[in-house]
C-alpha cells in the first residue's frame, strides 16, 4: 500500500510542524483535567513535560499496537487503567482493564459511545446528509431484522448467491486460477449483502456491486486517514481526503434513489398481508422511516442510509470471511483443518439436504469454532469499545481514581491485548481451528462435555469482536451465518492454496491494515457439493 506509506510519512511530517499547537492542546488539557495526574501514562516517562507528550501524540500514527501492548503487559494486566496518547483525540485515552467491562452494562444514558463511534468513523466529512449520520434511526433495521431467530428465512435468501458470486470471483476452471484475495472474497460478500439491502434485481447489478465495495472501503480507510490527522488540521485537510467517498456516494445515490422511489411506490400501493412479507433492507428503511415523520420518507433519504450501512454489510462483513480464509490455508494443520471441515460440511449437508437452512449452519460446530479463532486474531482496531461518561454518579476506576462527566475523559479497552494475552489462551498467536470445539468433540467411549459451547456469536470478557454487555452488537449473527455459509461453499467446491501470504499484519493509528497483497491459487472440484 504505497499510498499508504506516503501519506504516514506526510503525517509524521505534518505533526512535527504543528508541535507548537500540540503542545497547547497538552497543556490545556493537563491543566484543566487533574485526572491526568493519578494515571500512568504509556510511552512517557514520569516527569516528561509537554514535548514529549507532543512527540508521543504524533508517534501514535505509526505505533499504536505496540505502545498498547507496553501499556496491557506493564498495567492492564496489573489490573491498573492508563492513559494512551493517540492522534485521534490529539491527547490522550483512558484504557481500562478488563475487568472494568461490566461498565458496559450500565445504561446508556449514562455511558454512552455514540459520539465516540461518530468521531471515529468521521462521517461529518465522508457523508453529504447529517441528518443521516447524526440520526441513526437506520440501525434500529439491525436491532429489529437481523437478530438469531431472523437467520431462519435469510440464510435461504442468502445461499440462493453463492453459486453466482463464486463462479464470478472465484470462476469454474478445472485448472485454476490466481486472484487477489482481499478483493474478490469482498466481491463475494457484497454480492450476498446487497441481495438483503436491495433485494432481486439489484444486488446482482455489478456496477452497483463495484461501486458500493469502492465505497465501503473509501470511508473505512478514509476515515482512519483523517483520524491520523491533528485535529486542528481536519477541517481543511479532511474535506480533501474525503473527496473519494464523496465521489463513491454520489455515484451509488444516483443508482439507488430511482430503486428506492420505485419500492417506495410499490409499499404505498400494498394491501395487508403484502406488507407483512419478509423484506429486504430498502423495505425496511421506509418502514422505519414512515415512524419517523414525512422529512425521513423520500428516496434521497432512505438511500442515504443504505449508503451509512454499506461499509458495515460489505467491508466489516468481508474483513471476517477474507481472515477465515486465509486463516484456514495458511494454517501448518492446513491439510488437517480442511479435511475436518469438509467431513463435517459433508456430514450435515447430507443431513439436512444441503447448507441452505439456519438449522444446518447451526451444526457446523468445527467450522464456527474457525470463525471464532480467526476473529480472535484478527482484530479490526487495536482498542475497542469507546465510552463518554455522559450523567450519572462518579465511577471509581481502581487505585482511587474516579472519573465522571465532568472529567471529559473518553475511555476503552485494550480487545487486541486480550485476544493475544498467553494468560488467557494457549498460544495465543497460533491459529488453532478447534480451539472452541474440541472439548465438545468425544469419541465413541467418551461421554460429550456438558459445557455451553463459545459460539463466534458468543461475547465475553475474553472474546470482544461484537462488544460486550448492552453494547454488544445485535447484528452479530447476521455476520455469523453468512460467512460460515460462504466458507462452508468455499471448502465444498473449490481447492484453495496461497501463493502469496498476507505478510505480517500492521496498524494505522487504530486500524489494522487488511491483507491486500494475499494471493490465492484456486481450482473448482468436478462437481457441485452445494447444492439443496
Amino acid at each position: 500500500m504505497a499510498s499508504v506509506n506516503q501519506f504516514l510519512a506526510g503525517a509524521v511530517a505534518i505533526a512535527s510542524i504543528l508541535i507548537p499547537w500540540l503542545l497547547f492542546m497538552v497543556g490545556r488539557s493537563k491543566k484543566s483535567n487533574k485526572v491526568w495526574a493519578q494515571l500512568d501514562v504509556v510511552g512517557i516517562s514520569p516527569g516528561d513535560g509537554a514535548l514529549s507528550w507532543s512527540f508521543a501524540i504524533a508517534k501514535s500514527v505509526i505505533s499504536m499496537q505496540e505502545t498498547m501492548r507496553e501499556g496491557y503487559e506493564k498495567f492492564s494486566k496489573a489490573n491498573k487503567p492508563f492513559a494512551l496518547p493517540t492522534m485521534w483525540i490529539g491527547g490522550a485515552v483512558l484504557v481500562l482493564p478488563p475487568s472494568k467491562l461490566g461498565l458496559l452494562n450500565k445504561p446508556r444514558n449514562e455511558l454512552s459511545s455514540f459520539n465516540a463511534l461518530l468521531e471515529n468513523a468521521q462521517f461529518q466529512y465522508l457523508m453529504s446528509d447529517k441528518d443521516v449520520w447524526g440520526n441513526t434511526i437506520h440501525f434500529d433495521i439491525v436491532r429489529h431484522h437481523l437478530r438469531e431467530k431472523d437467520m431462519s428465512s435469510l440464510t435461504k435468501i442468502m445461499f440462493e448467491e453463492w453459486q453466482g458470486a463464486f463462479q464470478t470471483y472465484w470462476g469454474d476452471s478445472r485448472d485454476g486460477r490466481v486472484i487477489k484475495a482481499w478483493d474478490s472474497m469482498v466481491r463475494i460478500i457484497a454480492r450476498a449483502s446487497l441481495r438483503i439491502m436491495v433485494g432481486l434485481p439489484g444486488c446482482r447489478d455489478e456496477d452497483y456491486l463495484e461501486q458500493s465495495r469502492l465505497y465501503a472501503n473509501a470511508v473505512l480507510v478514509d476515515a482512519c486517514l483523517i483520524n491520523c490527522l491533528p485535529p486542528g488540521m481536519r477541517l481543511v485537510v479532511g474535506p480533501l481526503i474525503a473527496l473519494r467517498a464523496k465521489y463513491y456516494e454520489r455515484k451509488l445515490l444516483t443508482i439507488l434513489i430511482p430503486l428506492v422511489e420505485e419500492r417506495l411506490f410499490q409499499y404505498r400501493h400494498e394491501k395487508g398481508n403484502q406488507r407483512d412479507s419478509q423484506g429486504d433492507v430498502i423495505k425496511w428503511l421506509i418502514e422505519v422511516s414512515e415512524n419517523h415523520g414525512p422529512e425521513q420518507l423520500t428516496a434521497k433519504k432512505i438511500a442515504g442510509r443504505i449508503l451509512a450501512l454499506t461499509s458495515m454489510f460489505v467491508f466489516a462483513i468481508g474483513w471476517v470471511f477474507v481472515h477465515v480464509v486465509l486463516d484456514i490455508h495458511c494454517s501448518p494443520s492446513s491439510n488437517e483443518i480442511v479435511s475436518t471441515l469438509i467431513a463435517e460440511c459433508q456430514k450435515v449437508s447430507a443431513q439436512y439436504q444441503g447448507l441452505s437452512s439456519k438449522e444446518a449452519i447451526d451444526k457446523l460446530y468445527c467450522l464456527d469454532s474457525a470463525v471464532r479463532e480467526s476473529m480472535r486474531l484478527n482484530d479490526v482496531m487495536v482498542h475497542l469499545l469507546p465510552l463518554d461518561i455522559i450523567s450519572g454518579q462518579p465511577i471509581n476506576i481502581g487505585e482511587g481514581i474516579q472519573i465522571s462527566a465532568e472529567s471529559g475523559l473518553r475511555t476503552v479497552f485494550p480487545a487486541q491485548m486480550v485476544h493475544h494475552d498467553r494468560d488467557i489462551y494457549q498460544n495465543p498467536e497460533r491459529f488453532d481451528a478447534f480451539r472452541f470445539s474440541r472439548e465438545h468433540e468425544t469419541s465413541s467411549n467418551e461421554q460429550p462435555t456438558t459445557g455451553k459451547r463459545e459460539l463466534v456469536t458468543t461475547v465475553s470478557t475474553s472474546f470482544l469482536p461484537f462488544g460486550y454487555g448492552r453494547h454488544a452488537c445485535p447484528g452479530r449473527w447476521f455476520v455469523a451465518y453468512m460467512v460460515k455459509q460462504a466458507t462452508a461453499y468455499a471448502l465444498l467446491n473449490y481447492d484453495v492454496e496461497v501463493i502469496k501470504s498476507p505478510g505480517k499484519r500492521a496498524s494505522l493509528l487504530n486500524f489494522m491494515l487488511p491483507p491486500q497483497k494475499a494471493e490465492l491459487h484456486v481450482t473448482r472440484w468436478q462437481q457441485e457439493n452445494f447444492q439443496d
